[in-house]
């Protein structure tokens, strides 16, 4: 008997464990702006604080050089670089999601987007500017197959 009872509680718990509630569902999302504005509002803005954070300027014989100093300034440019990665999640929202392609490039933001933050942390200016051209490449990559404008530019 009490092997019985023993084996209808195991089944018993183990049932509970099967039929646990489905997840509730996801909210939908509310795109607010179309694409270009995104990214002129969003994209742009936030990428160009991350790429002009380190920078070497040439005059004559001397460089100057443009780094962040303060954790301030670190912690804007960390920042912009998370904007810009998250902001890729927003280009795979419905409407703004048009094909696989256009999903891979945002994705490949996101990575990018991810190794700029790691850089970021790690404080090394020639990190963060390795890595910026790789977020560039991501950004041209993706303007390249879907603005006509962009890709005729770079044909001439």
């Amino acid at each position: 008997m009490r092997t019985l009872v023993a084996v209808l509680a195991v089944l018993a718990a183990l049932s509970a464990c099967r039929s646990a509630p489905p997840a509730p569902p996801l909210p939908p999302f509310k795109p607010v702006v179309d694409t270009r504005t995104l990214m002129a509002s969003l994209m742009e803005k936030q990428a160009d604080i991350v790429w002009e954070s380190v920078a070497d300027t040439i005059v004559g014989n001397e460089v100057f050089e443009k780094r962040p100093q303060t954790d301030a300034e670190w912690l804007a440019v960390r920042n912009a670089a998370i904007s810009v990665t998250e902001a890729g999640n927003l280009l795979m929202i419905e409407p703004r999601s048009i094909d696989e392609g256009w999903d891979q490039a945002a994705l490949g933001l996101i990575a990018q987007g991810e190794r700029m933050i790691a850089a970021i942390d790690t404080r090394d200016p020639k990190a963060v500017f390795d890595v910026g051209s790789d977020l560039y490449d991501a950004c041209v990559t993706c303007h390249m197959n879907y603005m006509p404008a962009i890709k005729d530019m770079y044909r001439k």
